[in-house]
């Protein structure tokens, strides 16, 4: 056989045998809500979650995470007792690869999104504002959100911005535009709306909330502070082509940061995981659209920050699945602890690249 068809042999006996030990775990976590369901008689029945059933995904999910590790690091591949050249040099293995990490990453986002659902449709329903309203007299009327179709205005100017980069400007001029203007002036907000939060007296917000949105909006700027130093380190400004995607970083921060720090819902903490799941494949794109070579040390690259965010991704999805939200100690250690991990991943980046 060849050493390709045994490597997709292997590759789906493993994404089978994660298939099973998946559908046997779902199988664990329905037989108590159907048991339940056929003493009482009805159709639907409450669950709450067991912490077995926790435990169990948290044993699959590390063990995929194990794998992943192990795919990803090696820098050559077993196949059946034999050690073969790195996958990773063949054009085809890395395209299919990446197919399948999409394809997971589709699966993924699915699955969490129906247990997102099914956990606010357990949830008792809220009453509504204006009904709070009138039956406290003499209280005050509640504030009218603000319309989406504001932010239509910002994405204008930055379609502009854009359009202006791809016609009329030629590619230094774009990387004098982005390293000149839209990283400090967005750097100089970023700062604004922290010394902002940092003086703000009104909200309601516990402490544990609050520790855990200075965490990550101390991050994620710490990140933003870092790729304006990656943006600097590119020595042809002639050959600059990635103004996209520089711009699309910005935006993004941006976005997680003002509903990381001026919103109420219980998923914000949710949308700057998933900032910074998404920021790694920014700056692989980033640097494949430059031409940057990779590093030399797995270390150095972006897989152990991709591994590290996508994991508390999901751990944070267990925490909104699990919890009423009314409790945020044990969310914030865990946020305290992420943050420490990824600052100890960045160190050791540092002292692998140089």
């Amino acid at each position: 056989m060849e050493q390709r068809s045994t490597i997709f042999v292997e590759a789906m006996v493993v994404f089978a045998i994660i298939g099973v030990l998946a559908f046997l775990i779902g199988l664990i976590v329905r037989a108590p809500l159907r048991q339940q369901a056929a003493a009482s008689g009805s159709a639907e029945s409450t669950h709450s979650p067991r912490w077995y059933e926790f435990t169990l995904a948290l044993i699959l999910l590390a063990a995929i995470a194990a794998f992943a590790i192990w795919l990803i690091s090696s820098g050559s591949q077993w196949v059946w007792g034999e050690t073969i050249s790195d996958w990773r040099s063949d054009t085809r293995a890395s395209i299919f690869a990446a197919v399948m990490v999409a394809l997971a990453v589709v699966g993924l986002a699915i699955s969490l999104a129906y247990a997102l659902v099914q956990s606010s449709q357990n949830q008792a329903p809220r009453q509504p504002l204006a009904l709070t309203a009138e039956a406290a007299p003499g209280s005050a009327a509640p504030t009218p959100a603000p319309s989406p179709l504001r932010v239509i205005g910002l994405l204008v100017l930055v379609l502009a911005v854009l359009l202006l980069c791809w016609i009329g400007l030629s590619p230094a001029s774009q990387y004098g535009l982005v390293v000149q203007l839209i990283y400090p002036a967005s750097l100089g907000v970023a700062l604004v709306l922290l010394f902002d939060k940092a003086t703000r007296t009104w909200g309601t917000k516990g402490g544990a909330e609050r520790t855990r949105e200075w965490l990550l909006c101390d991050l994620v700027i710490f990140l933003l502070v870092l790729a304006f130093l990656n943006l600097r380190s590119f020595a042809k400004p002639e050959a600059y082509t990635a103004s996209f995607w520089d711009i699309l970083n910005v935006v993004l921060f941006f976005a997680a940061f003002w509903l990381v720090d001026r919103s109420s819902a219980r998923s914000r903490f949710l949308v700057g995981y998933g900032y910074l799941v998404v920021l790694p494949l920014l700056l692989l794109i980033w640097d494949s659209v430059q031409g940057v070579v990779a590093a030399a040390s797995w270390w150095a690259s972006l897989w152990p920050f991709l591994i590290l965010a996508g994991v508390f991704f999901i751990l944070e999805v267990v925490t909104l699945v699990s919890s009423t939200g009314e409790r945020q100690t044990l969310p914030a250690v865990k946020d305290a602890l992420f943050v420490v991990i990824y600052a100890i991943l960045l160190i050791v980046a540092v002292k692998s690249y140089a």
